[in-house]
């Protein structure tokens, strides 16, 4: 991928206003784009720009790899000058100034993106561990922020106002999330908390998503912001007085505080909080590191475009004559100094571990798929149907989806993601690594997207009869191609838990009392809603009423030398008879032969456990039927008399029934004599 740039030159200002006006010249210069100066009213020299070094959606990658590695290989050309560079190539120089660098680069200052905002370089050393840092200050900056919230000319104050470790400017407008003076009158230090919100809360917040500050060296590990002294002179200062707030140590060479009868700027070290920024990942550089003039140019050697912004910008160093004033560049680059409660635009500076950041640097490359889920919906689904944070690894523009099959029902289903054929041709690859076995490739991967069932709500009453129902809150959350039919409707059934803890999956039969709690008894795409349901109901099983059993029609009869039918209604399941001997019962009938009384015990089956009798009551009762003998007309034939020793024929004749067998006995008596005689 080619990168250009554009380069403007001019001979005076008179000849850059006219160029601007007339016409831009755009000149190829090592791939590289020219970004020009840093406000739009001081454009007297391009820089180059090495473009955004971090990679995007580094935040989201699981490999590690946050800077790319193109963009970085040349911040490393530039930095040295050597075509195709490579890290070593920088590690193994010595420190390094803004003009040194400017001088490898056609007097152009380097300008690079990172955390969404321009940062120039501006200077390349190493730290008290041994690693190659690059200082970065924010190139541009138009918010303000106040750097004292009061001012007050007392260095003899607790907590005097010019002291930067203890200044609202870092704990807020930085969010380094110190502690800080609010007001002139404060015994002690306001808190002011980090948040993650803040532009500059990857550069200060490990918490963070897409934190940076892995990469960031503190100042406490680099020894020239430890003793660095205005009073160096030459180009790296020429105020003639040692500055508060330059050194979080002790400054070198000669040390000049300014100090009268009021003031004595040489107690400030010692004040609360006088060191804390060394240990901050941003912080505001110093006049002593920016310089205030093209020839007094700093610790830096920066270039006036470096020092320029399109408002007046703080800095870190304290006025040395005034407490209440505090340095700042104005937008020309020039410096000057003010009251402590003016707004004026913050532009941190950090150093970036250059060695650090070459071992998480790589190629662009696209995030892998994540699974992902679904509900239901009764048709084919897509990633259309996914919810937005679940796919933000997806760029349709950079990736194709395949699917196997339809995406239908609740299951999971293996998804094909295949990067697009323009960006494989430019190297582009998935980040992370492939699963090789399951058939991925550099440019391959397979998800899962997972369907799960479909939420309905539901309401478990009581029928009219008291016993346990469902309805749908809402019929229509089952789709209309799911019916019961077709299997794919939901059936509902209860589980029954008695008043004891037991669980039924039948409706009990025993007396008590029951919860009843919904259910889907079928596999379907549906489950129940349980946020929005009423699942369980409660009912009563109360005993059942029995119709008395009782005799309908004639209760005695005749005997008849047959078996005779008694009619008997109500009997049913519920009714338990006790026949007695001669009595038998079949289809509502009591069958009976033989004359005689029967007594027929009619009692509730469950002997009224569950039931009862339509009165109310539970104990057994009798019936009686009756078979009445028959009435036997006798006929005797015998002579009116007879003599002592004649033997008369007597004759006796019953009209039994043919079937029956009747014996008939004869008694004589003496006439007037009750007595019996054979």
């Amino acid at each position: 991928m080619s990168n250009r740039y554009r380069l403007i030159t001019g001979l005076s200002a008179a000849v850059v206003i006219v160029a601007v006006l007339l016409c831009f010249c755009f000149i190829p210069f090592d791939n590289i784009n020219d970004a020009f100066a840093f406000t739009s009213s001081n454009i007297t020299l391009g820089s180059v720009d090495i473009g955004n070094i971090l990679l995007d959606g580094y935040e989201d990658r699981t490999d590690g790899v946050v800077f790319n590695e193109d963009s970085m290989s040349l911040l490393y050309q530039k930095l040295s000058g050597v075509a195709g560079a490579k890290i070593e190539d920088v590690t193994s120089l010595a420190t390094q100034t803004s003009a040194q660098m400017r001088s490898r680069n056609g007097n152009k200052d380097i300008v690079l993106t990172m955390n969404g905002q321009q940062w120039t370089v501006t200077h390349l050393t190493k730290d008290t561990s041994g690693n190659t840092i690059v200082t970065l200050w924010q190139a541009t900056g138009t918010e303000t922020h106040e750097w004292n919230k009061w001012y007050l000319n007392d260095s003899n104050r607790n907590y005097p106002c010019d002291v930067y470790g203890i200044s609202y400017i870092r704990a807020h407008g930085l969010n380094i999330g110190s502690k800080y003076v609010s007001t002139k009158t404060s015994t002690s230090l306001t808190s002011q908390a980090q948040s993650a919100s803040h532009k500059y809360a990857k550069l200060t917040m490990s918490s963070v998503k897409g934190s940076l500050t892995d990469f960031i060296v503190k100042p406490s590990a680099v020894a020239y912001q430890s003793t660095e002294n205005n009073m160096a002179g030459g180009t790296v200062g020429n105020i003639g007085y040692t500055l508060p707030n330059d050194a979080y140590g002790t400054p070198s060479g000669t040390v000049k505080w300014y100090s009268n009868s009021t003031i004595n700027q040489s107690k400030l070290p010692s004040k609360t909080g006088y060191s804390a920024w060394k240990d901050d990942y941003i912080w505001l550089p110093s006049v002593t590191e920016t310089g205030r003039s093209s020839s007094v140019n700093g610790i830096w050697a920066l270039s006036d475009n470096q020092r320029s912004n399109s408002v007046t910008t703080w800095l870190r160093s304290g006025f040395y004559q005034y407490v209440q004033h505090i340095f700042f560049l104005t937008e020309n680059g020039s410096s000057n100094y003010g009251s402590a409660t003016k707004e004026y635009a913050v532009r941190p500076a950090l150093h970036l571990n250059l060695g650090l950041a070459a071992q998480h640097s790589g190629k662009p490359s696209v995030n892998e798929p994540i699974d992902v889920t679904a509900q239901y919906k009764g048709t084919a689904l897509t990633l259309e149907d996914v919810a937005d944070q679940q796919k933000q690894w997806f760029n349709p523009e950079k990736v194709s989806i395949t699917y196997d099959s339809d995406i239908v029902d609740v299951g999971t289903y293996r998804v094909k993601a295949e990067l697009k054929q323009e960006l494989i041709d430019e190297g582009v690859t998935f980040a992370g690594e492939p699963d090789t076995s399951a058939g991925e490739s550099d440019t391959v991967r397979y998800f899962n997207f997972t369907v799960t069932k479909k939420k309905i709500g539901i309401t478990a009453a009581l029928d009219s009869g008291g016993l346990p129902t469902v309805t749908l809150n809402n019929a229509g959350d089952i789709y209309s191609g799911d019916t019961a039919a077709n299997g794919r409707a939901p059936n509902f059934g209860f589980t029954y838990t008695s008043s004891g803890g037991q669980e039924y999956d039948d409706m009990p039969t025993a007396v008590g009392t029951y919860t009843a709690t919904a259910k889907i008894t079928n596999e379907c795409n549906y489950q129940i809603d349980t946020a929005s349901s009423t699942l369980s109901v409660t009912f009563k099983i109360d005993k059942r009423s029995i119709a008395k059993p009782a005799l309908s029609g004639q209760v005695s009869k005749p005997y008849s030398g047959v078996e005779q039918s008694f009619t008997l209604q109500g009997v049913t399941a519920d009714v338990s008879l006790t026949l007695p001997d001669g009595v038998t019962y079949a289809d509502g009938k009591l069958n009976v032969k033989d004359a005689g009384t029967y007594k027929i015990r009619v009692a509730l089956t469950d002997n009224g456990v569950a039931t009862q009798w339509a009165d109310g009551s539970i104990a057994a009762y009798e019936l009686t039927v009756t078979i009445t003998k028959k009435p036997l007309n006798i006929t005797i034939t015998a002579p009116l008399s007879w003599k002592v020793g004649e033997t008369p024929t007597i004759t006796i004749v019953g009209d039994s029934l043919a079937a029956d067998t009747t014996e008939l006995y004869i008694y004589y008596c003496k006439h007037g004599s009750a007595i019996k005689y054979d």
